[in-house]
């Protein structure tokens, strides 16, 4: 005879998000909708009246075209100033040879210059795998945060031009310090962290780094530590990465009572033991949660009431009092998208050496739900929380670079360590 079990399962709700600082009724569930009736949720205390941008594209491409529909509008899409209020100066434009010394050289010359965007055309008779890494290299590494556009895209017809500058004017605004939109929730004194690695290309050399968050999504800050040879010296890292990642974040604002870490990758114990010391040695009393968000479960979720037996997104299962299944991108009511596959799960575990009482374990998956509504990448963005995402974005431009060194550059830059710049 076959035994079975129950498992409890709820559905959390989609959360709303506040498009203004200082207005709490400045609320919509629709990204599109919120950002076009109320503004980005910074824009009265957003530094910058005006932003300095640059173009640099083929000789071929209709550039002109590009910036004014960038600048004031296409379609449905109202233009950049209407949108983050904000004065986007029309961008300065370099034109180049279809090869890669040509493309070399422009860079260099416009990284010297104070632009605070830099977006670059690329021609598809430029080997991309050589032109990517120079193009991230050489703006970055100045401390110039860019957007890589195919040509194809920038020449692309109206009807499809407008979704596209939407999506690049709303990674424009947050790759330059802005917050298009946050969680509508209760203020509380906690941050996010969200922990993960990469290797280089020789699969030797190990970058550890960490992205900050308020409770409700607003990014703070992304910290790094210079690239390691051996686990043994990663691990003895990471205490010194997460100690003075959270003393930056109390020079920015005010200090924590408890922090929740996201790990992405799988731990072992001198990483739990290291975030503990650094917590140790900022001598307050803070509580933690460690939290390990597991993307390649061997757990599936069906729905067996729909024909798609894909869930509705949202749901939660709950395995134990520290264990949870969550379902972040699955079927939602109301939309029509039969065809999105099975999704996988994201098997959430809080880690017993957690001093934060395992009964918020509840609200913190709700929480992870919650941050997969705040990338900026693009308003039809995956719904995958912010932790896991900003670092897999980070991993995957750290494993392109042709050398380690490069990354070196990226990282001592203090210019992008409040922006998202790896969007």
């Amino acid at each position: 005879m076959k035994s079975t079990f129950s498992l409890y399962a709820s559905l959390l709700e989609n959360p709303f998000l506040r498009f203004n600082y200082a207005l709490q009724t400045a609320v919509s569930q629709s990204t599109y909708a919120g950002i076009s009736r109320f503004g980005p949720y910074d824009k009265d205390i957003f530094p910058k009246k005006e932003i300095k941008i640059a173009a640099i594209s083929p000789f071929n491409t209709d550039m002109d075209k590009f910036i004014q529909a960038f600048v004031e509008g296409i379609g449905s899409y109202p233009g950049f100033r209407m949108w983050f209020r904000v004065d986007a100066r029309k961008p300065a434009t370099f034109s180049v040879e279809p090869n890669l010394d040509s493309y070399k050289t422009t860079l260099n010359n416009v990284a010297r210059q104070d632009y605070d965007m830099v977006y670059v055309i690329i021609d598809d008779r430029v080997e991309s795998t050589l032109l990517y890494p120079l193009i991230k290299t050489t703006l970055l590494g100045n401390g110039v945060p860019c957007q890589v556009i195919r040509s194809e895209k920038a020449s692309a017809p109206n009807d499809q031009l407008q979704w596209i500058l939407a999506n690049i004017a709303l990674s424009t605004y947050a790759k330059v310090g802005g917050t298009p939109w946050v969680i509508a929730a209760r203020d509380r004194p906690e941050i996010v962290l969200g922990m993960s690695r990469a290797l280089d290309r020789t699969k030797k050399v190990i970058v550890g780094f960490t992205t900050i968050f308020k409770h409700n999504g607003d990014f703070i800050l992304s910290y790094s530590k210079s690239p390691v040879t051996t686990w043994e010296e990663y691990e003895e890292g990471i205490e010194n990465l997460v100690c003075e990642a959270i003393s930056e974040y109390g020079r920015k604002e005010e200090n924590p009572t408890s922090l929740v870490f996201h790990f992405h990758k799988r731990t072992g114990a001198k990483e739990i033991d290291a975030v503990k010391n650094a917590i140790e040695s900022l001598g307050a009393d803070i509580k933690f949660a460690l939290l390990h968000l597991n993307t390649y479960s061997s757990y599936r979720v069906f729905d067996e009431s729909d024909f798609t037996y894909v869930p509705l997104s949202g749901l939660m299962v709950r395995l134990s009092s520290r264990q949870a299944l969550l379902v972040t991108d699955g079927r939602k009511a109301f939309v029509k998208r039969p065809f999105i596959g099975t999704p996988g799960v994201l098997e959430i575990t809080m880690d017993k050496e957690s001093t934060l009482d395992f009964r918020e374990f509840p609200r913190l998956v709700e929480q992870i739900y919650y941050f997969s509504y705040v990338n900026w990448r693009g308003f039809n963005a995956r719904t995958i929380p912010v932790t896991i995402n900003y670092p897999y974005l980070i991993a995957r431009l750290v494993s392109g670079l042709e050398s380690i060194k490069e990354w070196n550059s990226i990282v001592t830059n203090g210019k992008l360590i409040d922006k998202a710049w790896f969007l």
